[in-house]
């Protein structure tokens, strides 16, 4: 950290320096990176002494980055460059570590090392220290000292598995359910199936979110106007608050092979979730309503329009799934209607909305 920190003064030159904004970016992605590798592990089992050490290389960025003067008070100082302490930081990293391989299959070492509850050995000097010196505020009247670091209230020697486990319960996380993470097979679905669901991202006339709502409402139907004539068509729509929790979605589903007739449907899609997913918990409760119709409602459904702004997960799945670009799009992603989007719906569910209007035609044969 102190080897890059000389890059960071020199982008904050006194006559032709950086903004702030682009300072703090910089030491974010280029010199705390070194500090978050293994952080989770290592800084967390760290003595107070070295804590204090590499919190020092941040200070000193946080100077240069506010223009702080060296006497600013370390909470001030961060304060002002927006940064978190790097045991906040590590916590942080511990606990999304810990939800990670709480996450893996059960034959994984990893889970299996986490989920082990050894007899603790080592005792943590920390908390010893601290406890003496409340007793000896308790005899002499005068009130507790602070803490010396949160992880003191822990008796033993903190690590990844404690601090972890203890900074998802301080949080009110710890009791919510760990989704598997989904095994992906290793060829695309689209590899073996030809002709079931396009998808098509594109409007006819370029939008932005800035543009008139009439101007962006006209883009959409001519966009809709030029896709064939479609048996049902759905609308979803999803939304968390503040984009990470109490997320739910809806949609209507209306059959226009029966007088146009209207199906309603709503989800939660959980406490903690993104909008991404809560988006796709909507294409999900669709597709499980319009596969409950009976069967001769099905048999009059040929091709299906389903409209949705979650772009997000057809982006992730493009760029990261299979390491690599898809097809162009029109091109068939295979599979049945329902199939696809609950991939989508798995894959979709840790990325952060992307804003931007997305309408897909789901051309197949069954839903």
């Amino acid at each position: 950290m102190a080897k890059r920190r000389q890059c960071l003064q020199a982008l904050a030159g006194k006559t032709y320096g950086a903004h702030r904004r682009t300072l703090r970016t910089a030491y974010i992605t280029y010199i705390r990176s070194v500090f978050e590798y293994g952080a989770a592990v290592y800084f967390t089992h760290a003595s107070p002494a070295l804590r204090a050490k590499i919190e020092t290389e941040q200070n000193r960025c946080a100077r240069i980055i506010t223009g702080c003067i060296l006497p600013t008070n370390r909470a001030a100082l961060l304060a002002e460059a927006d940064l978190p302490a790097l045991t906040v930081r590590a916590k942080e990293l511990a606990a999304t570590e810990a939800s990670r391989i709480a996450r893996l299959p059960a034959e994984d070492r990893a889970k299996q090392l986490l989920e082990r509850d050894p007899r603790p050995r080592l005792k943590y000097r920390a908390h010893e220290a601290w406890k003496r010196a409340c007793a000896q505020a308790a005899e002499e009247g005068r009130p507790e000292p602070a803490l010396p670091d949160e992880d003191a209230l822990l008796p033993h020697k903190p690590c990844i598995r404690r601090v972890g486990q203890w900074t998802l319960r301080e949080a009110g996380v710890s009791d919510c359910p760990a989704e598997p993470f989904l095994r992906v097979s290793p060829e695309p679905p689209w590899s073996a199936h030809q002709g079931s669901v396009t998808f098509i991202v594109d409007l006819p006339t370029t939008t932005r979110r800035t543009d008139p709502p009439d101007k962006r409402r006209e883009a959409a139907e001519r966009a809709l106007a030029a896709l064939p004539a479609p048996d049902c068509s759905i609308w979803s729509d999803g939304s968390a608050a503040g984009g990470t929790s109490n997320g739910g979605g809806g949609a209507a589903i209306i059959l226009h092979r029966e007088n146009d007739r209207r199906i309603e449907c709503l989800a939660a899609a959980g406490t903690h979730c993104s909008s991404t997913r809560a988006e796709l918990v909507a294409v999900r409760e669709a597709l499980k309503s319009l596969a409950s119709l009976p069967a001769d409602s099905l048999d009059a459904i040929k091709e299906i329009r389903l409209c949705t702004d979650s772009r997000a997960s057809y982006a992730h799945m493009r760029s990261r799934l299979w390491g690599g670009p898809l097809p162009s799009l029109g091109h068939v992603l295979g599979g049945s209607a329902t199939l696809i989007f609950e991939h989508l719906r798995r894959v979709g569910r840790v990325d952060p909305p992307v804003d931007a209007a997305t309408a897909v035609a789901a051309p197949a044969a069954t839903a």
